[in-house]
């Protein structure tokens, strides 16, 4: 299958959505466990340099919401950016009851590393108490008036601004670390975490994607999982981080590493939100093919399983595309022709509510964090 190789800032499909002067206004909406806190740390580098003017909220999935925040703000005060602020979000899924995972990312979220502050906010026990609002993350959003949005957890705080406040995502980029197509997931046979923690949440915002906002990018386990880091890599990265950053480092990857060893991939870490927030900035040169995606909801087998009818493929073509010519992807095979119609896929008919991404180079995800962790401030 030969994917569209697209560069988001000039894809007219990201209409609204396209090269932001400097800085540009970008929310990290986290859970923050191992692969968030990369992300952040990266994130953190771009604030520094007056690339972005970073917002955090949190999210229950890999922590409670509460955890995340505390999480999130160790992680910017090591970076240097204590300032950014760091607004408490959702403390429980849409629908299903929470479920966290010390087994992934240590008892509080970071690995090894084990915070002075406690987590404090709605929704630090779980099932108990307040369960935390995603109004207000959603709150922060709106006061932001972001230009770009990560969503490297559930999808509970952006489902609630679907729902209620769309407004906040006309013209925004909307990149999720979520799901599995045509892969197996790393949580059930067939679902990836996020998508399996609130499948509910993402299933609404896919369903009723915002007309005014650019299709949401999805950034799926199948290709996040080639971004793999090993002990080798981290030990350059400690080495050349300041001397607070590269205790953390250590501090978080040696347990990541551990846990993977433990679930038989090996003494190495899969860095999915890193990656996700790459992309997000366009920092790396990224794949990606429309679709519409559906998810499978409830407490059964195939909960949270995402299923891609994918445009452009013809039926029974196994994903194939259609066309001729150098990208077959694109209408009549013209580069920068590309339809920007509502596409539908061959089996539902539906139009494409997600721009999925299908490759980019893992060497460059993790030369873009080496730069930033010994880049100057702005």
């Amino acid at each position: 299958m030969t994917d569209s190789v697209t560069d988001p800032r000039t894809d007219p499909r990201t209409a609204g959505a396209a090269a932001p002067e400097l800085p540009y206004t970008l929310v990290a909406d986290v859970d923050t466990g191992i692969d968030d806190a990369l992300a952040l740390l990266w994130l953190a580098s771009l604030h520094r340099r007056k690339e972005i003017d970073l917002h955090v909220t949190t999210v229950a999935g890999n922590t409670t919401a509460a955890t995340a925040a505390r999480n999130s703000r160790e992680v910017l005060q090591v970076a240097g950016v204590p300032e950014v602020p760091v607004t408490v979000g959702a403390g429980r899924p849409r629908v299903l009851p929470l479920t966290t995972t010390p087994e992934t990312h240590g008892p509080g979220g970071l690995g090894y590393r084990i915070p002075a502050s406690p987590a404090t906010g709605t929704g630090e026990a779980e099932g108990t108490g307040d369960p935390g609002d995603p109004g207000d993350a959603v709150a922060a959003w709106e006061a932001a008036s972001p230009d770009r949005i990560l969503v490297a957890g559930p999808a509970t705080n952006l489902a609630w601004a679907v729902e209620h406040r769309p407004e906040v995502l006309r013209g925004t980029r909307v990149t999720l670390m979520c799901g599995a197509f045509l892969y197996p997931g790393n949580t059930t046979p067939t679902a990836e975490w996020n998508a399996w923690s609130d499948p509910h949440a993402l299933a609404y915002c896919l369903d009723n994607w915002p007309a005014s906002a650019p299709l949401p990018q999805i950034c799926p386990l199948n290709v996040t999982e080639t971004v793999l880091l090993t002990p080798q890599r981290l030990e350059e990265w400690t080495a050349a981080a300041p001397a607070e950053v590269g205790v953390l480092l250590d501090e978080l990857l040696r347990f990541y590493m551990e846990f993977h060893r433990s679930v038989g991939v090996g003494y190495v870490a899969q860095i999915h939100d890193l990656a996700a927030a790459t992309v997000l900035c366009s920092a790396v040169p990224a794949e990606f093919r429309d679709a519409t995606v559906r998810v499978a909801l409830g407490d059964d087998l195939v909960r949270g399983t995402t299923v891609a009818d994918w445009t452009g493929a013809t039926a029974q073509g196994d994903g194939r595309c259609a066309g001729t010519g150098p990208d077959p992807c694109i209408q009549g095979g013209l580069q920068g022709a590309r339809n920007t119609e509502p596409a539908t896929g061959p089996y539902w008919g539906r139009p494409a509510n997600a721009r999925i991404l299908t490759g980019l180079d893992p060497e460059t995800v993790f030369a873009r964090f080496r730069e930033a962790l010994t880049a100057p401030a702005g």
